[in-house]
């Protein structure tokens, strides 16, 4: 029996499948539902990928606000018009970026015009799959390509610029199975991620937060070769009911819903995020380091303390990571009569109100009445008289013991 192009399944017909599968499923589940399945099935399907950059093997935290640098292993310049050319690199591993990444070329020892063409700060145009190439755009004409020799040192750095990265419970397997040392993530798996900041930096673990054992994280003991992070992209009910108006009571403090549109709502957000860390970097913290450049100005006593014993060797005082307080760029101690610094035979201070607690006369004095019998040093503990004298409107005293 002929098939007909609008019949559908017939059991008689042993099921025989319809030449045209748009018409069959429309005389199976009414019309458009062929389009519903497709509509389902590539948003099962969907993913997004997120390309591994750095690592802090202290933290067992992968970081993405880092630069990433790779040698080149190939470019050429290609004239398109009579107005620009079109470079394209490639580099000794893909590194799968975005479009419109700023890429700083360096070290490619070419001459004459190519210098300018191979050598400086770009714009990526496009980015090959899995990102086996790039390109940019020079407005000038030049069609050349590096010898292999001109490459020897030649680097290619990617300007970090990403906006976000996975958040809490997001599931995410890799694109090849990489090591980070002790443990090896295997292409398939699924992974969650955890303890993430939502811009810059998350863990993985090995289980969800709502397992009952908790997360726990995957140890990073050294640093993977290149691999990509993927993660599906379906979208599910709830997060379609996320976006459902609820019902307001409380007309006179929430009676705005999304107010604008959409954009305007996640640039709002994009704002107040930013603001938000901005100030916090600023704040005053007893969890981690604390920089900025404001002036600070205080009355009365500051204590500082060293709960580590950091400081109790003379080694760590240069040390940046030692705690102490600095009055320009002289480290004070526990008392006001130190931030001084020398220039030339001068001392000098940035300090307001300080005080001197020890005159060193570098030569033989001669005071007044005072017969000098002998310029030796005098032990603070065995001196029996003290002369005072005032030097600059500072008093002081001349430890002396008679011979």
């Amino acid at each position: 029996m002929a098939v007909k192009q609008n019949q559908g399944f017939r059991r008689d017909l042993n099921f025989e499948e319809n030449t045209n599968d748009v018409q069959a499923l429309s005389n199976l589940g009414g019309v458009g539902v062929a389009g519903d399945l497709r509509v389902i099935q590539n948003n099962l399907r969907n993913t997004s990928y997120l390309a591994f950059n750095s690592v802090n093997t202290g933290t067992n935290e992968f970081i993405f606000t880092t630069d990433k640098v790779f040698d080149i292993d190939s470019i050429k310049s290609e004239e398109k018009d009579s107005t620009y050319s079109l470079v394209t690199v490639t580099t000794d591993v893909p590194y799968n970026t975005y479009r419109g990444d700023l890429v700083v070329l360096e070290n490619v020892n070419v001459t004459g015009t190519a210098s300018t063409f191979f050598n400086g700060s770009f714009v990526t145009q496009t980015v090959g799959t899995g990102g086996t190439f790039y390109t940019y755009r020079v407005n000038n004409v030049l069609n050349a390509t590096a010898p292999t020799s001109a490459l020897s040192t030649a680097k290619i750095t990617f300007k970090s610029n990403i906006e976000f990265v996975y958040t809490k419970d997001d599931i995410v397997t890799v694109s090849k199975d990489v090591s980070v040392g002790s443990t090896t993530l295997t292409a398939g798996t699924d992974y969650y991620i955890c303890n993430s900041d939502a811009e810059g930096k998350f863990q993985l673990s090995f289980t969800s937060s709502e397992d009952v054992l908790g997360i726990t994280t995957v140890n990073i003991t050294a640093i993977p070769p290149q691999f990509d992070f993927i993660r599906r992209e379906y979208v599910l009910q709830q997060n379609l009911i996320n976006f459902t108006e609820p019902e307001i009571q409380d007309d006179e403090n929430f009676s705005g819903y999304l107010d604008g549109d959409i954009n305007e709502a996640f640039e709002s957000t994009q704002a107040n995020v930013e603001s938000a860390k901005y100030f916090s970097a600023k704040k005053y913290k007893g969890t981690e380091d604390t920089i900025t450049d404001d002036i600070i100005k205080f009355e009365g006593t500051v204590n500082l303390f060293d709960p580590a014993g950091y400081n109790s060797t003379n080694s760590s005082l240069s040390d940046p990571k030692s705690p102490g307080i600095f009055i320009g760029n002289t480290r004070a101690f526990s008392a006001d009569n130190n931030p001084w610094s020398i220039d030339g035979t001068n001392l000098e201070t940035n300090s307001h109100e300080v005080t001197i607690g020890e005159l060193l006369f570098a030569d033989n004095i001669t005071i007044t009445g005072v017969t000098q019998t002998t310029g030796s040093e005098v032990s603070v503990e065995s001196f029996t008289h003290k002369v005072p004298i005032t030097v600059n409107g500072e008093t002081y005293y001349v430890l002396m013991s008679p011979t």
